[in-house]
């Protein structure tokens, strides 16, 4: 079985730019998430998903409008890919939303974050059928990032986070919630880096990426689904755009330039930016516990970036 190495990455000007695209995602993605947490307490969680990913699908359509001829012809040869992306988008947007309902909203993006290395990691080697070999800096990394993953799990098992859950079944599923977000989230960045690759310009990828997840969240939701978006439609508008389109859009780009693995570790800045956010919910206390978590993740997707080619 042949042996190959991840890519290495080079502080090049392509990089770059799509480095700022993911630091500006991963700031307005950090601010719409506590907005969010904050507003979905004792509603469905996927009330939001259904109309927000509706509402960000129209608007990439009427973007990509010009381009759907060229991509039509292209689909025939991507429908696998399309398929493969709305479903790992179901894991990685809707398994975060749902997360968002019972756990601290710096842990839920952390766990998405801190599962992100090993998963490309493992990914890779079965959707490649060879043996990865890692550089021995991104074993060290990922192993770090891991740890410091369990260390917010415990974080908030025990009662520390900034949220209290009362019931231990909620807090399980939303963990367990959080880590498919960071599988989906692996394997959104492997499908939408093919279709990139394939010719597929950002902004018709996500013109056909949230099928899926508008289906699911329509399903699951249609009977209070009327109501509960004229009571909101306002706020629901504010954080499709600013929340789900604009850094979701940023995001695409980001892939577009970067690597896969630096793609997941560019997502250490998210749980950073969410904890200090959080500090203005009234809902959420001070968690002196979550900020050593989402300190020792950020600095390791710091030293990610600026040490993945010296091996």
């Amino acid at each position: 079985m042949r042996t190959i190495a991840l890519p290495k990455v080079s502080l090049s000007r392509s990089m770059v730019i799509g480095a700022s695209f993911l630091l500006l995602s991963a700031l307005l993605t950090s601010i719409s998430q506590v907005y969010y947490a904050n507003k979905v307490q004792g509603v469905h969680p996927f009330l939001f998903t259904g109309v927000s990913f509706f509402i960000t699908a129209v608007l990439f359509h009427m973007i990509a409008f010009r381009q759907l001829k060229q991509i039509n012809i292209r689909a025939l040869s991507s429908i696998s890919d399309v398929v493969k992306l709305n479903g790992s988008s179901v894991l990685a947007f809707m398994g975060f939303y749902y997360a968002l309902k019972f756990v601290e909203p710096a842990i839920v993006s952390s766990l998405e974050m801190a599962v992100g290395p090993l998963f490309v990691i493992v990914i890779t080697a079965v959707m490649t059928k060879q043996k990865i070999r890692a550089t021995r800096i991104q074993w060290v990394i990922t192993a770090l990032t891991f740890s410091a993953s369990l260390f917010l799990v415990l974080t908030a098992m025990f009662g520390f986070s900034g949220v209290q859950v009362t019931h231990t079944r909620d807090l399980i599923f939303g963990i367990v919630a959080s880590v498919l977000c960071g599988l989906g989230a692996v394997l959104c960045t492997i499908y939408s880096k093919r279709l990139s690759n394939a010719g597929w310009t950002s902004s018709s990828i996500l013109a056909h990426r949230f099928y899926a997840i508008i289906l699911v969240s329509f399903l699951t939701t249609y009977e209070t689904l009327p109501t509960y978006l004229m009571e909101n439609i306002n706020w629901i508008l504010l954080v499709a755009i600013f929340g789900v389109t604009a850094p979701t859009y940023l995001l695409q780009k980001g892939i577009q330039y970067c690597e896969p693995f630096i793609v997941m570790m560019s997502i250490c800045f998210i749980p950073a930016f969410t904890f200090f956010f959080q500090l203005f919910d009234p809902r959420i206390v001070w968690s002196t516990p979550t900020l050593i978590g989402v300190s020792m993740l950020l600095l390791l997707g710091i030293a990610s970036v600026f040490t993945e080619n010296e091996e």
